[in-house]
């Protein structure tokens, strides 16, 4: 609970068992909004694996589920929890002693939610693959482009296509759950997000307006869509799709004679192009943003990583953080005037603490610890009294 009063996720406990990135992804987006995340790390993780990057929110244990009591873990763990994650490939879990059967047999009101590439079904579904790969299959790496089809870096297929689509089922069973009062099993398929995020393009498609890559207004192609370098390096975004800004854009740009060019045909987007990036070229980025910010001409300034903490905009919403020293993304979406708060729990080997939270006995504990579900170096004592404990809570009757 905030100090504007309860977060929308009170009460919901997530096991996250996912690695790599869109699962730890989500599980933090439920985090941010008050759910309980226990996110499991298997002792040796992938050599890089982007998971601590999103593990703000999460309290961290370690077990390894290869070992044979490491199952036994997973179902004490799923007893009392409302949502389990995970990013295997089909039919791993299920080798793992962990599959939707198993655990839904534990705790018949649990939301099992697998998140993968390519889904459970279908001819693609045990391949391995990244994010290219996803958005290949579901057509957004064939769209997107402005003649060779160009891969925007991980953020469609990994974070859009599946973490965000992933949250959102587990949401929707959250809520179809209080109808039935029994869980669901989430197929989140990242190639499924990605199709559906091309909904305005299928129709274009289906109403023979669709060119093909590289055709659209919104291709980078066009040259009252696109960005532009200027006199001091940087990069300036122009967005003027409709005439109205058209016409404020080029006069800014002191090319009004071009008004009249019949810029719907894309046989003038080349030269128009050349006369937009040399109007750019010859003043730095600082004097088109305050041209700009005097009209309505749909420009904007290409922010690197680096600028986003200074821009005043994002510094007056509170979109960019600094937190526990690393630059990061607030919450969002926002609720009202209220902003949800960043929250800090420890990630690390805190397997005792969290076990003990949620009511293991030490029996169980040391069994386990006995049959190397939980190494040693993680069953560390942490100190009683943490403010982040998390406290058990009742399965609903």
């Amino acid at each position: 609970m905030n100090a504007h009063g309860p977060l929308p996720l009170d009460g919901v406990r997530v096991i996250d068992i996912s690695s790599l990135g869109p699962g730890p992804f989500s599980s933090m987006l439920l985090a941010d909004y008050g759910a309980d995340i226990v996110w499991v790390r298997r002792p040796n993780p992938e050599t890089f694996d982007p998971g601590p990057m999103f593990s703000r929110g999460k309290r961290t244990i370690v077990v390894d589920l290869k070992a044979e009591p490491g199952p036994e873990v997973i179902k004490r763990l799923v007893r009392d929890a409302d949502v389990f994650l995970e990013g295997y490939r089909p039919g791993v879990a299920e080798r793992l002693g962990i599959g939707p059967d198993v655990l839904m047999a534990e705790n018949p009101r649990l939301i099992y939610t697998r998140l993968t590439g390519y889904g459970q079904t279908g001819p693609y579904a045990s391949r391995v693959g990244h994010d290219i790969n996803y958005i290949s299959v579901g057509g957004g790496l064939g769209a997107i482009g402005r003649s060779e089809p160009t891969p925007p870096l991980n953020i469609l297929g990994d974070f859009a296509g599946g973490s965000v689509n992933a949250v959102l089922g587990v949401l929707l069973a959250l809520l179809q759950r209080q109808q039935t009062g029994r869980g669901q099993v989430v197929d989140a398929a990242m190639v499924d997000g990605v199709a559906l995020l091309l909904s305005a393009q299928l129709a274009f498609h289906a109403d023979g307006m669709w060119g093909g890559r590289g055709s659209s207004d919104l291709s980078g192609n066009a040259p009252y869509y696109a960005a532009y370098e200027c006199a001091d390096g940087k990069w300036y975004a122009l967005g003027a799709i409709e005439d109205r800004f058209y016409v404020q854009a080029v006069a800014a740009l002191g090319l009004q004679d071009v008004a009249a060019t019949d810029r719907s045909d894309p046989a003038n987007w080349s030269r128009l192009r050349e006369l937009f990036a040399g109007a750019f070229a010859r003043q730095p980025r600082k004097h088109w943003i305050d041209v700009f910010s005097a009209i309505d001409g749909c420009g904007s300034p290409v922010l690197e990583i680096e600028e986003l903490p200074d821009d005043p905009h994002l510094r007056a919403r509170g979109s960019i953080a600094i937190h526990d020293g690393r630059v990061q993304a607030a919450p969002a979406p926002r609720f009202g005037t209220a902003p949800f708060p960043i929250r800090s729990r420890p990630d690390g080997a805190d397997t005792l603490g969290v076990l003990r939270d949620l009511g293991v006995t030490p029996a169980e504990i040391a069994a386990w610890q006995a049959g190397g579900a939980l190494p040693d170096g993680a069953c560390r004592t942490e100190p009683a009294g943490h403010d982040d404990l998390i406290q058990p809570h009742p399965q609903p009757q």
